[in-house]
């Protein structure tokens, strides 16, 4: 027999041979001296006096009933020993929780972690007031950063931060000292000049890492991070692939495309009912796709939890009686993507993890972005993420961070990933996992260069300043990291062929301003996203009144005029705009598109009709200068609520753990809102 070298491959056999046994109590004590000697101190536990002695020294200071394992402690080490860190590790490793076993155990003053999602930051956040609550009560708590508000440096601070937050909003300006940073889910600093969030992040890390004592930046599947010399605080790259839990690939032959969903039938039904499924999508539509042509045609739950006929019953008035979400839900499914409302979310998270009745969920690539679920299984549909473009796949880093979802410590010994491949679907292997990347920051990038006000580098820049007769550092106020230069000058492009027709549209607004502004949607959408969208642009109209109507609403009145569009296409379009693009890429283009208008010295009055139609009625919408209401929506707390609970609660809070101690306070006054608040609200408890 081959020796095994590896010791992460010979912890796999033992953990196999545990999960394996009639009774994996019983085989950990006879292998009591093998397990720890292979750092697998989480079976090993007191089962031998070296476990014994071992877990005495190694309890965690966050939770004693945990020992840490040795590679954590190794982790822990490391960072208390360098100024910056690179750490890499698989998904179940749990370096979340050695980045709070840190803070709780050397207690930095000033704290910021940065991640990429709400969904992370409402992660961490109840984490934090909730589940640690005691250890982080002597921490103000910021999920939201106000411009108008001066921060208290001397006293002990958490700011949990979407890295566009940090960037959009000059929030690193407002932050004068860190003592600890830490950035997650780090491989997405590799250079993409495709995605402008890679530049936001990159951004990010670059102003906060020059003010940071210490800081470290998180990450799975990194083999090392080229170029480290160039940065000015060089980071020590910290790299493990231990991993107390086996995740395992079954290859599932496929012949035909139409074969996917059939065979993800036959998947689940062979899988234990009890266990918790994960089901990959690569898109929303080929998820509703699948809501609709198989779910839909089996039987509902006979008894309907209380909470989820509650929620149903919003949903149906809220949302729409045909939303896919409800359909699935009623029938023993959950789903989640990043179009859905974030309260939302949590719910179907939550009932998830903690019912019987929900042990499948229906995914897409928001898994990706370190959002912890506990699943024995992910059974993987198709790996192409955008198209069925031959491809156009996964790679085979995306790959094993979506089968890593599966297992999970105290719980499952073997996570099992079924992959649905046809013919012309990729092969994956470990090794092609582990890679090698380049931050956008220290590589060869335009856009970089830009933030860093070195212009001159590029004479298709300099041209364009000549062009709008603009300085670097108004480019840089003005329109900043909201979007990548190339995407500028195609807006820029975009907005010379629809000018007129612009301006047309602003001078009747200007003259006629009881007037509705959808003719001015539709050109702002064509100038946005070179596409004429009719039905997206009357969305969007709908969704800018200032009533805030329901989503059911704007969805039926746009069904009227659009009578042969898909109604789980309309209902999902509706929810994405509503959701993520109005407020963040339109509101960003729109702005943009403005800033021409001003260096054309347009008529100011006309400039002035697009910010109250549209501009600032977003602002008003999502209450992006009003940082209390705004934290109240990004805990999940639905929109139409915000006043009422303002009402109540008052604006005056000065963080996330004084604002959680008010809804407390005041939840039997909490009434007149929707069950969806009162959820979150009650889950903060």
């Amino acid at each position: 027999m081959k020796p095994i070298n590896n010791p992460q491959d010979l912890r796999n056999n033992y953990i196999r041979e545990l999960s394996e046994a009639n009774n994996s109590t019983l085989r950990a004590k006879e292998l009591a001296e093998d397990l720890f000697f292979l750092d697998l101190t989480v079976y090993s536990k007191d089962f031998s006096v070296k476990s014994i002695i071992y877990n005495a020294f190694a309890t965690s200071e966050i939770d004693d009933n945990i020992a840490m394992h040795p590679e954590q402690l190794q982790i822990i080490s490391h960072i208390k020993e360098n100024d910056a860190s690179i750490i890499s590790a698989p998904t179940s490793f749990g370096k979340t929780f050695c980045i709070f076993e840190y803070i709780v155990k050397y207690k930095p003053q000033n704290v910021a972690l940065i991640v990429p999602t709400l969904a992370l930051v409402d992660e961490y956040f109840k984490k934090i007031i909730k589940k640690y609550k005691e250890k982080f009560m002597h921490y103000k708590i910021h999920t939201n950063i106000n411009e108008e508000k001066t921060y208290d440096f001397n006293i002990f601070n958490i700011f949990i931060l979407t890295h566009d937050k940090i960037v959009q909003e000059s929030c690193y300006n407002l932050i004068e000292k860190i003592d600890f940073l830490v950035i997650d889910e780090v491989y997405k600093l590799e250079t993409d000049k495709s995605n402008d969030r890679v530049l936001v992040l990159n951004m990010a890390y670059y102003h906060m890492a020059r003010i940071a004592k210490k800081y470290v930046l998180l990450a799975p599947f990194i083999k090392e991070i080229n170029d480290l010399e160039k940065l000015d605080k060089r980071p020590v790259f910290f790299n493990t692939n231990y991993s107390p839990v086996v995740n395992d690939v079954k290859e599932c032959a496929i012949i035909n495309e139409e074969d996917r969903f059939a065979e993800c039938n036959r998947i689940l039904e062979s899988l234990n009912p009890n266990d918790k499924t994960l089901i990959y999508f690569p898109t929303v539509s080929l998820m509703y796709k699948y809501i609709t042509n198989i779910i839909s045609l089996e039987d509902e739950l006979d008894v309907l939890d209380k909470g989820v006929n509650f929620f149903i019953e919003w949903a149906e008035e809220e949302i729409h009686e045909e939303w896919c979400l409800i359909t699935a839900l009623k029938r023993g499914y959950v789903i989640h993507n990043g179009q859905i409302p974030i309260g939302t979310r949590m719910f179907q998270l939550d009932y998830y993890e903690q019912s019987d009745s929900y042990n499948n969920m229906l995914c897409t690539s928001t898994l990706l972005e370190g959002v912890n679920t506990t699943a024995k299984n992910i059974i993987i549909t198709k790996p192409s993420r955008k198209s069925s473009k031959l491809g156009d796949y996964f790679s085979a880093f995306d790959f094993f961070n979506l089968v890593g979802r599966t297992g999970r410590l105290n719980q499952h010994f073997i996570g099992d990933a079924y992959y649905n491949k046809s013919p012309n679907d990729p092969e994956y292997r470990k090794e092609d996992a582990i890679k090698s990347i380049r931050f956008e920051i220290t590589d060869s990038s335009k856009d970089i260069d830009i933030q860093k006000g070195e212009i001159d580098k590029h004479q298709d820049v300099v041209e364009f300043f000549k062009l709008l007769n603009i300085s670097k550092e108004e480019y840089l106020y003005k329109i900043g990291t909201q979007a990548r230069f190339d995407t500028v000058i195609e807006l820029y492009n975009r907005y010379c062929m629809y000018r007129e027709q612009l301006l047309n549209e602003l001078q009747f607004l200007c003259e006629n301003d009881m007037a509705g502004r959808l003719h001015l949607v539709q050109v702002l959408y064509c100038i946005c996203e070179k596409r004429n969208g009719k039905l997206e642009a009357n969305l969007i109209n709908n969704l800018l009144n200032k009533r805030r109507p329901r989503i059911k609403k704007v969805v039926d009145d746009t069904r009227k005029y659009f009578k042969t569009a898909n109604i789980d296409n309309l209902i999902a379009t509706a929810i994405k705009l509503k959701m993520s693009y109005i407020e963040h890429t339109f509101h960003s283009k729109v702005n943009i598109v403005s800033f021409f208008l001003e260096k054309e010295n347009i008529d100011k009055a006309l400039i002035n009709i697009l910010d109250k139609k549209i501009i600032s009625t977003i602002e008003f919408l999502y209450f992006s200068n009003v940082k209390h209401k705004k934290m109240l929506l990004d805990l999940g707390i639905y929109e139409r609520d915000i006043e009422k609970i303002i009402k109540v609660v008052g604006d005056d809070f000065d963080d996330a753990f004084e604002l959680k101690q008010r809804l407390i306070d005041n939840v039997k006054r909490l009434n007149d809102i929707s069950y969806i608040s009162k959820y979150v609200i009650s889950n903060m408890l």
